[in-house]
């Protein structure tokens, strides 16, 4: 029986332990830290389990649905019916966006047409630029950014401040300034123009340990594999284009046929790969950070699930009834600003954005700053992913960051993971 060992216990990790465990591999993960899950994590505040960002997933991450159909947790999971999305402006007027659930795809026309966020120019020149998606070639847009895409069919400012912005920051954690159109397209098409479903939201019901970390280890237990924490990886000794040793805190061996490595970039830049060998180069890729705020109020009159706020802070409220979710991609500001501040923020946007919350004190809160949430998906990330290669022929690497076609998302990770299976499987 083949060993097969896992370095990094992260999602993208887990995921391919998971994958490969159908085909009656020996696998063994090893992660440095004392928990699993990576930047996928929830932790106890005052006896409550929240998570370090909240993550929006939709069914358009056939990947992610195979794993939690695997470790059967699909049922800890609220799927929308049809795509709606609450947008919230700083006159507390509501705006829905919301694609019917019959007629695909004329649906998306009709959705589009009724939401009177945008002008009726606007939502026209919308509907334009989502003809124009769905015909274009993403290649011959590999050296724009999204912003300049926009603005060569003729999206006005208005539009891309109040839409394109708030979509592209969420997906992409960047802006539209930055953020490369050709990966941009890619998504799009596949998010509303590859199956009738693929726009729906899906929100955990429960925490994210206990969504997608913890039932895939015990899933992983029932299986045999072997958990390690609290090992580091040190190096990795590489002889004839083979890796044959590595070393962690703890241990030395040799005991495995080939190696899976889900460490990311940054920690991975920094791992020893025999001494006698040339340094080996990592592309270089810029991070973005997310920052979340969990607040706890007196009184909590939020009807709806989520909110988009437009020109605040914040990108996303999450309603949890007991407590609110403030969630800002692309945080740059934020995730160097002391907590005491950031909360004053959040005060001052329940004030802004909701006339029914005009009169609740916050009671407490807690501030969680990711600083490597995402990797950025600017024009130099696209060549720079495609580099990444295999350092040995029984070392293989993972991870969102890898060249997944994906921005740096939950799916990404998993489909690294996945497609990872197939190269073991048939080698």
């Amino acid at each position: 029986m083949k060993k097969i060992l896992i370095i990094g216990g992260g999602l993208s990790g887990i995921s391919s332990a998971v994958f490969l465990s159908k085909y009656g591999f020996d696998i063994e993960i090893i992660e440095a830290s004392p928990k699993m899950g990576g930047r996928t994590y929830s932790l106890n505040y005052n006896g409550i389990e929240v998570d370090n960002g909240q993550h929006i997933l939709m069914e358009c991450y056939k990947n992610t649905l195979e794993y939690i159909d695997l470790i059967g947790t699909r049922n800890l999971f609220d799927f929308q019916k049809s795509l709606s999305v609450n947008y919230v402006n700083d006159k507390k007027e509501l705006f829905r966006f919301k694609i019917p659930k019959y007629f695909y795809p004329i649906n998306q026309l009709i959705g589009l047409m009724q939401f009177k966020l945008l002008s009726i120019k606007d939502r026209f020149s919308v509907l334009k630029m989502f003809v124009k998606i769905r015909v274009t070639k993403t290649a011959k847009f590999i050296d724009k950014t999204v912003y300049e895409f926009l603005k060569e069919n003729n999206q006005s400012e208005d539009v891309i401040n109040k839409f394109w912005e708030s979509l592209i920051i969420s997906t992409m954690n960047t802006s539209t300034k930055t953020a490369s159109s050709m990966l941009f397209i890619e998504m799009m098409k596949i998010i509303f123009f590859e199956d009738k479903k693929n726009s729906n939201i899906v929100i955990p019901k429960v925490d994210l340990s206990n969504a997608l970390i913890n039932p895939a280890l015990s899933f992983l237990r029932g299986k045999g594999v072997k958990i390690s924490t609290s090992e580091r990886l040190i190096a990795i000794n590489l002889n004839e284009g083979k890796a044959l040793e590595i070393e962690t805190n703890r241990r030395k061996t040799s005991d495995f046929d080939a190696i899976i490595s889900s460490i990311p970039l940054f920690s991975l830049s920094k791992i020893i790969f025999g001494k006698s060998l040339p340094k080996i180069s990592f592309p270089k890729l810029e991070y973005s950070p997310i920052v979340t705020v969990h607040v706890w109020l007196t009184e909590n009159a939020l009807k709806e699930k989520m909110y988009n706020l437009i020109g605040s802070e914040f990108d996303w409220v999450f309603n949890h009834k007991t407590h609110l979710s403030f969630v800002k991609s692309n945080a740059k500001n934020l995730a160097n600003l002391n907590k005491n501040i950031v909360i004053k923020i959040v005060f001052s946007e329940l004030k802004k954005y909701f006339t029914i919350l005009t009169k609740t004190e916050i009671k407490d809160y807690i501030v969680l700053k990711e600083k490597h949430a995402t990797f950025i998906p600017d024009l130099n990330s696209n060549e720079a992913r495609k580099s990444v290669s295999n350092i040995a022929n029984n070392l293989y690497i993972i991870g969102d960051w890898t060249n997944t076609g994906l921005p740096a998302t939950i799916e990404g990770a998993i489909k690294s993971g996945k497609d990872i299976t197939q190269k073991i499987t048939f080698k």
